[in-house]
């Protein structure tokens, strides 16, 4: 052994610290000093026995060595230790080494052990009833200790395993008060770069630390922290303030975070900050501020201080404010202000009126140098406000230009009344500033260089402004509505599209007609990706059309069945969907003229999905006619069904049959009486089909939606039960183990039928063999045994 730690001490020069912890590992690993093996031999089986070592051992002796890499190594084994543990004396050894290792000296050793945190405290929440107990004695301190730590990294680790602590609900109020709210309070005056870790950190933990101690302790400390002199950690309060605003009560909302807004003594107004990020982080959380804030702070603090930031020089700024405009203006929406979604003609008499108006004062202004009726007529002195003017005195006729303004002070006043009308309106509900921002939207996104998908989010939030502003002011924002319409980007258009419905519910039905229609239809000629919002909601936009302007579109309904890219069956599936709802809006011989070829066209689509969708639109035709007594109607359908799908060559159509009877039974679209009569005889014929996959859905039909369905199967003639009866057994015997259970068959493989007769034949054969072998030997034993009855030999007996 001597010979071994001689030439160990040569190899590594004379370095007896490195070689200490090697010379323990080597005489751990041998305990025999006279062995005799090389140096090699003895460095492998010690790495044998190391590598059958349990984790918890391994775990105990890497962590007890000084050397910071076998720490590093101890690190890897706490999982692995934690999964085999075994005792309670085990975890709390595993969790003992944990937190020595976290409390290390090294920092990387530190870091590497925190980071081990998260997965321990996943491990103990799901595998021990009180969790919360092994994390407070063993865990927390250490977790506690080092979010003040100098090196990023391990405060970084240690801030991860504190919210993802608080996530499992591992920490108690007693801790939350006394340990974590100290500690982050404290940091509040060290450098910047701790303040705005302090910041964040208030602002993950706020919703777990509840609205009390957020207003207690955070609040005060954010509001503190926005007049301080780095711009960085003002940013980071902005952001902190609309997550505080979701937490602490509306009112401590306008007493402490909306006043951060307005110059004071003690803070800047931070929409008006040096520092072009702070304004960005005050347009960001505009909105769940006015969402929790009361009327009065969002109508003079919040709208204000937005449109300073709508005019702001920076183009991030002004982005910012311009993405969150719409979100703004919907949080002025009143649900309880009176005939605001009101489908009336109340403001279309209105509006005629005040277009009359504008109409004759036109004419009156104006003035043509010559023509016959005023050269040749003499224009007699009339007021026209209801007073009587003296006939008295002589006209100047001299002049063919006569004003008119004089006498028209009744009109000209309702006039001036009925445009400050609009004007009053919308000041009623929320400040027109931000209208006039909102419309100037797309001008905007597109000549002063701010985002383009700035215009997406106006698209976005289009109905939430329009329900905002009701539909009495709908004219504000209808050009805007007709710009975003014919966006350039794919992907504004299809926003609308896929809102159309819901902004036509906002709006009147004359609105709807005038306004929507022509978007609609532009659409309709869209690209897919843009037609497929116009498809999903079609049903729900023609039901808010007038039946006249509706049955215009029944030409048009073709579009639902072309589209540029013919892989794209998702496209039909929807249009098959709102076929099935298009039937509750039109008659039978619409539908029989327009929706119902449509639909047995996708009918036959070579995507199941897609024929399934449209046989169900073929029911709801169906159920459409049964339900109108349209007995002509009935039997055409009734015709184009069987020779479409009943007598089909392909199979699937044939299969495409028993699913449009499975709807029709399911619609109960008609008496089970005339059902048998009239698709009985074409349906049990598919018993014999050489299909399997036929047979598989007609076995289906007969067991689930129609013997199972007592209610309906009782009421079926006796003749027709007896036939579907012989079916059941008939597919009870198929030769498909998947028909024979649909059927309540056996579930063992039955043999081919060639098989079982080339059975049937052999047994027979061989069972009469064996019968005549037996009376043969039978005969031979009659010979020895003596006969008192008959002793002649020549006696033949007849089998």
């Amino acid at each position: 052994m001597s010979d071994i730690l001689d030439i160990l001490d040569s190899t590594s020069g004379g370095d007896t610290n490195s070689n200490s912890d090697f010379v323990h590992f080597i005489n751990t690993g041998n305990s025999s000093e006279n062995s005799g093996n090389s140096n090699d031999d003895l460095f492998n089986s010690t790495c044998d026995e190391n590598e059958n070592e349990p984790p918890l051992q391994r775990l105990q002796r890497l962590q007890s060595y000084s050397n910071h890499n076998d720490k590093k190594n101890a690190v890897k084994y706490i999982i692995d230790a934690l999964r085999m543990v075994q005792n309670e004396d085990n975890l709390y050894t595993i969790l003992q080494c944990t937190k020595k290792l976290a409390d290390d000296i090294v920092t990387q050793v530190q870091i590497d052990a925190l980071e081990k945190f998260v997965p321990v405290v996943e491990f103990l929440a799901q595998n021990f009833i009180n969790p919360e107990l092994l994390v407070r004695d063993y865990l927390f301190q250490s977790i506690i200790q080092t979010l003040g730590h100098a090196n990023n990294r391990v405060r970084k680790a240690s801030q991860a395993a504190l919210i993802r602590t608080f996530e499992l609900e591992q920490v108690n109020k007693d801790e939350i008060e006394n340990d974590v709210i100290p500690t982050l309070v404290n940091l509040n005056h060290a450098c910047d770069e701790y303040k705005n870790e302090a910041v964040m950190l208030m602002s993950r933990l706020a919703p777990y630390v509840g609205s009390d101690l957020t207003l207690k302790y955070f609040v005060p400390a954010v509001v503190q922290l926005c007049s301080t002199i780095a711009f960085q950690t003002r940013k980071t309060c902005t952001t902190a303030i609309g997550d505080f605003a979701t937490i602490i009560p509306p009112s401590a909302v306008d007493e402490h975070l909306v006043n951060l807004y307005l110059f004071n003594k003690s803070t800047e107004q931070l929409c008006s900050d040096s520092f072009w990020g702070v304004r960005k982080g005050c347009a960001e959380v505009l909105h769940p501020l006015a969402t929790v804030c009361s009327l009065e702070s969002r109508w003079n603090v919040l709208s204000t201080c937005l449109i300073q930031l709508l005019q702001d020089q920076s183009r991030w700024v002004k982005t910012a404010a311009l993405r969150v405009l719409g979100y703004f203006i919907s949080t002025f929406h009143d649900p309880n202000r009176i005939g605001q979604c009101t489908r009336s003609t109340t403001t279309k008499l209105e509006r005629k009126q005040r277009d009359d108006l504008c109409e004759d004062l036109k004419d009156i202004n104006t003035s043509d140098t010559y023509n016959d009726f005023q050269y040749w007529r003499i224009v007699p002195k009339i007021s026209l406000d209801g007073t009587q003017q003296s006939s008295e005195g002589t006209a100047d006729y001299s002049n063919s230009e006569i004003d008119y303004s004089t006498n028209f002070p009744r009109k000209r006043s309702l006039l001036e009344v009925s445009k400050s009308f609009d004007q009053d309106d919308i000041n009623s509900i929320l400040p027109s500033a931000l209208i006039d921002f909102y419309t100037s939207i797309i001008e905007q996104s597109y000549s002063s260089g701010v985002e383009t998908d700035v215009v997406h989010q106006s698209a976005h939030t289009f109905p939430a402004v329009a329900l905002t502003i009701t539909n009495s002011n709908w004219h504000l924002i209808r050009d805007t509505h007709r710009k975003l319409s014919e966006d350039l980007q794919w992907k504004v258009r299809r926003t609308l599209a896929y809102s159309l419905h819901e902004l036509a519910k906002i709006l009147t039905t004359q609105q709807t007609e005038e306004d929507l229609c022509p978007v609609f239809e532009s659409f309709l000629r869209d690209v897919d990706e843009v037609k497929i919002g116009i498809i999903t909601h079609l049903a729900e936009f023609f039901k808010l059309l007038r039946p006249v302007m509706r049955n215009q579109y029944l030409e048009k309904l073709t579009c639902l069945t072309s589209v540029d890219n013919q892989r794209n069956w998702r496209f039909r599936s929807e249009s098959a969907i709102q076929l099935q709802e298009l039937c509750a809006l039109y008659n039978p011989s619409a539908i029989s003229d327009y929706i119902l070829p449509l639909a047995f066209s996708l009918s036959l689509d070579k995507v199941h999905d897609v024929r399934r969708e449209s046989i169900k639109a073929l029911a709801a035709c169906y159920d459409r006619f049964s339900q109108t007594k349209s007995q002509q109607l009935c039997e055409i359908f009734i015709e184009d069904s069987h020779r479409i799908f009943a007598r089909s060559m392909e199979w699937r159509f044939r299969q495409a049959y028993v699913h449009l009877c499975q709807e029709i039974v399911e619609r109960r679209c008609e008496t089970p009486q005339q059902f048998a009569l009239r698709f009985f005889d074409s349906l049990l014929r598919l018993k014999h089909d050489h299909v399997v996959n036929v047979r598989l859905t007609f076995a289906q039909f007969l067991q689930s939606y129609l013997t199972n369905n007592s209610d309906y199967y009782s009421y079926l003639p006796d003749h027709w039960r007896s036939q579907v009866s012989e079916a059941i057994q008939l597919l009870q015997n198929d030769r498909e183990r998947d028909v024979r259970i649909c059927v309540g068959g056996v579930y063992e493989q039955l043999p081919p039928p060639d098989l079982i007769q080339q059975t049937t034949l052999s047994t027979i054969v061989t069972s009469v063999e064996d019968q005549v072998k037996v009376e043969q030997e039978n005969d031979k034993t009659e010979l020895k045994l003596p006969t008192s009855r008959n002793n002649n030999p020549n006696r033949i007996e007849i089998l």
